[in-house]
């Protein structure tokens, strides 16, 4: 089933919603990343991060997928779905969930010594949490979804700083975050069953099979790009110690708040493209689109890497102070960043190659994990994120090679290069000149901090740059044009 048009205002508006509602959750857990990472002894902070890093590989098998699914169909549609389905399919769906959930609460009772049943239920909550969270952005409930999500936030910090105050443990803070998670999910399902009384099933007809094939397709990359961001950290918590543990977590920690606005451009592209043919001149259209789309972005993540890579010794000298050692760590993976100014999988997803995306996805994981040991015994835990860099490169050439096929160029010809490699050159000396001068005249804490606003600025400048461009140029630029945007 085809997902259905939107206006742009439409697009716009739930693209913002959606970011907001994900956005402070994600800031709270950053913000508790710093602190712990500050008052807590490295050997305890590392046990508190192995319940983390175990959950985000785990959690993804017991979604399987179903989260991603559910907004590609409309509210009407998951409810006639959800009563074609059988009793049997409920049940063996829940018999998987608490199978993993299982597993995922034996790790930590191994690892911390807690109680099974909080690990248990913990997990279970946040993962059905997530799949009725979908399902809110789908009904477009967002005046629930976003208040909800800003007070768990706020009750997130809340009792980590708590928990912290009054002598912290294990059991305590993730016995007090069951609750809140609890009642998030409580709030989430009452939400939703009121929604779907409401409303009428879909007259269309729904075909399992062919909602089973897009399931397998979407569950299968939406696990291997989890594992991909977190298989390393697993790996880690399992065979070293939990200081360098928690050393390796803070060095590689991902980037908060980019992916969700990556991925925010990218479905937005895939809208835009959503029930047109798909001939020679859309083709022309969608290499058009994926240029821009490229030209916008790197606005946005080519400062950010450069501020972050040059500022990287401030960074960890003022907000993660005793995580020093974790520098050279952070400084190869960030080394990524550039290359997600692109989303590769776009074009891939457009022409429905589902089994092409699996096959990068699944041979970035498997040659990363190849490559951990080796680069690891030749560089330390530098060369474990270097894995992962090397992968992450080759799987986006491959993604590029089978686009370029589909529309018909060359491969070059689906890349802004022109307008990359300026920019790179640009924001290189910029920042390079921006360290030195601030570094050379103030404290570290104030060097950090305007770097920050410097880089703020750039990428202000850097967009109305290329908004006026596209002003001047036509925002639209037929094919015979398209060039001057390389």
């Amino acid at each position: 089933m085809p997902l259905p048009k939107a206006g742009s205002s439409s697009l716009i508006g739930n693209s913002f919603f959606i970011f907001i509602s994900r956005f402070f959750p994600s800031l709270a857990s950053l913000l508790v990343i710093i602190w712990y990472s500050k008052r807590l002894p490295e050997e305890v902070y590392g046990q508190y991060q192995h319940f983390w890093i175990q959950l985000y590989i785990i959690y993804p098998l017991i979604c399987f997928g179903i989260h991603v699914l559910l907004v590609t169909y409309s509210p009407a549609f998951i409810r006639a779905l959800a009563q074609k389905l059988t009793p049997r399919h409920y049940a063996l769906y829940g018999i998987w969930a608490l199978l993993l959930s299982t597993l995922y609460a034996l790790l930590q009772q191994h690892a911390t010594g807690m109680d099974l049943w909080v690990p248990f239920l913990f997990i279970l909550f946040f993962s059905l949490s997530l799949i009725i969270e979908s399902v809110l952005i789908v009904q477009r409930r967002f005046a629930v979804l976003v208040p909800v999500n800003i007070i768990y936030a706020v009750a997130y910090c809340t009792l980590h700083w708590w928990v912290w105050l009054n002598g912290f443990s294990l059991p305590a803070i993730f016995g007090w975050l069951l609750v809140i998670t609890a009642a998030r999910l409580f709030v989430f399902v009452l939400v939703v069953a009121a929604n779907f009384k409401r409303s009428e099933p879909s007259a269309a007809e729904v075909t399992l099979r062919q909602v089973r094939s897009l399931w397998l397709h979407l569950g299968v990359y939406d696990i291997l790009q989890v594992l991909f961001s977190w298989v390393d950290k697993f790996i880690i918590s399992l065979v070293l110690t939990a200081s360098l543990s928690a050393v390796y977590f803070n060095g590689s920690l991902n980037i908060p708040f980019l992916p969700i606005l990556l991925s925010a451009a990218g479905s937005a592209v895939l809208m835009q493209l959503a029930g047109t043919p798909k001939n020679e001149q859309e083709n022309e259209n969608t290499r058009h689109l994926m240029l821009r789309t490229g030209r916008m972005l790197s606005c946005i993540v080519f400062p950010i890497f450069f501020y972050l890579f040059t500022f990287r010794s401030e960074l960890f000298g003022v907000l993660l102070v005793k995580y020093a050692a974790a520098v050279p760590v952070f400084a190869v993976s960030i080394l990524v960043l550039p290359v997600r100014a692109y989303s590769f999988t776009t074009v891939l997803q457009r022409f429905h190659k589902g089994a092409l995306i699996n096959i990068g996805a699944a041979a970035d994981l498997l040659l990363a994990c190849a490559l951990m040991y080796p680069l690891y015994l030749w560089l330390g835990l530098p060369g474990v994120a270097l894995s992962f860099v090397i992968t992450t490169y080759l799987q986006a050439a491959f993604y590029l090679y089978h686009s370029a096929r589909l529309l018909g160029v060359a491969s070059l010809a689906l890349l802004p290069y022109a307008n990359w490699l300026t920019k790179l050159i640009v924001f290189a000396l910029l920042f390079i000149a921006i360290h030195y001068a601030a570094t050379t005249h103030f404290t570290p804490k104030i060097s950090l901090f305007l770097g920050a606003a410097l880089m703020a600025v750039t990428i202000a400048i850097s967009l109305s740059i290329e908004f006026y461009n596209e002003r001047k140029n036509g925002r639209h630029a037929p094919a015979a044009t398209a060039e001057r945007y390389q």
